[in-house]
């Protein structure tokens, strides 16, 4: 298997479950069978505990979005959690439970801080609130107010209408009980990162650790416009994540395994009707929370069906 060749087209999808039909040369041959979860990082080096170049199945290899695929062995981690259906499984693919956990582990968030959630209510703003609650931390949810109920059964501790923006700080306040956050975990950018660090810096006495700042998206803007005396006078620590480690793939599967991560599924669509997930999932509506699961159409009825969105698209 060619990892790094850019031979187009590419097949794509970074998230993949599935069960193993197949070994290759030097891998135990009872593996054949097994149910499990892909780590989706192409690894520059064999360290564990850093990822400094990362790729992934689906850019710098093919990915998932087909009946087969060939994978690293040791990055195909077996979950025989029978709680899980494989549809379930899927939708807790480690590009997005793993760059929420980089970023918290980035900004060592500890037990029983205030961590800001953005993008909420996506793949990795679930994963976030949870994996929050995982560390005993208190994530707060930045979404719409109709999806308040759900992300607070999902773990959030309030959930702040991003509507208004102006008058965040005054509703971190409420929510917090006067408290700046300890960390903001940031999806959107934009304008609303210099907000995101006015909920951290507000009140410095209460504060015991330096504000904190992971960014790992960009779909509020690519450019955001931040005084630099803010960021060094307010000691704010910034950290740029991309994907994670060996070692946070590992301690992920450990929870999903245990039953300690939950699954957040949307909605699934056959592999047939690709460009009709991805127009639905463009075009989502406030309705929308976690993961689409692609399903192969041989295997439809059986994982697919039952979680069907093809209908409402």
């Amino acid at each position: 298997m060619c990892i790094r060749d850019r031979i187009f087209p590419r097949i794509q999808g970074a998230d993949i479950a599935g069960r193993v039909v197949a070994v290759g040369d030097g891998v135990d041959s009872r593996r054949i069978g097994e149910r499990g979860l892909l780590d989706f990082n192409i690894y520059g080096t064999n360290r564990r505990d850093i990822n400094l170049t990362p790729d992934y199945f689906g850019h710098g290899a093919d990915g998932g979005y087909a009946e087969y695929v060939a994978v690293p062995s040791d990055q195909f981690h077996a979950v025989a959690n029978e709680t899980l259906t494989d549809a379930e499984l899927a939708a807790m693919g480690m590009c997005s439970y793993q760059t929420a956990m980089h970023m918290l582990t980035s900004a060592h968030v500890k037990a029983e801080e205030r961590v800001l959630v953005t993008g909420a209510s996506g793949g990795v703003g679930t994963a976030l609130i949870q994996l929050c609650r995982i560390l005993g931390a208190i994530p707060y949810a930045l979404s719409t107010s109709d999806k308040t109920a759900a992300l607070k059964e999902l773990g959030a501790e309030s959930v702040i209408d991003r509507s208004d923006m102006d008058s965040f700080v005054d509703r971190v306040k409420a929510a917090t009980g006067g408290k700046p956050f300890d960390a903001v975990m940031d999806l959107v950018g934009g304008d609303m990162t210099d907000r995101f660090i006015d909920a951290m810096i507000f009140d410095m006495d209460a504060r015991e650790t330096c504000p904190r700042l992971s960014i790992a998206g960009a779909s509020g803007g690519n450019i955001s416009e931040i005084l630099w005396t803010r960021i060094y006078l307010y000691q704010v620590q910034i950290f740029g994540v991309s994907h994670g480690t060996r070692e946070e793939a590992e301690q992920l599967v450990e929870w999903i395994r245990n039953g300690q991560l939950k699954p957040v599924l949307h909605g699934a669509f056959r592999l047939s009707e690709l460009h009709q997930a991805e127009h639905y999932f463009m075009n989502r509506d406030s309705h929308y929370l976690g993961k689409i699961v692609i399903v192969p159409d041989s295997r439809w009825e059986e994982h697919g069906k039952q979680w069907s969105r093809e209908s409402k698209a």
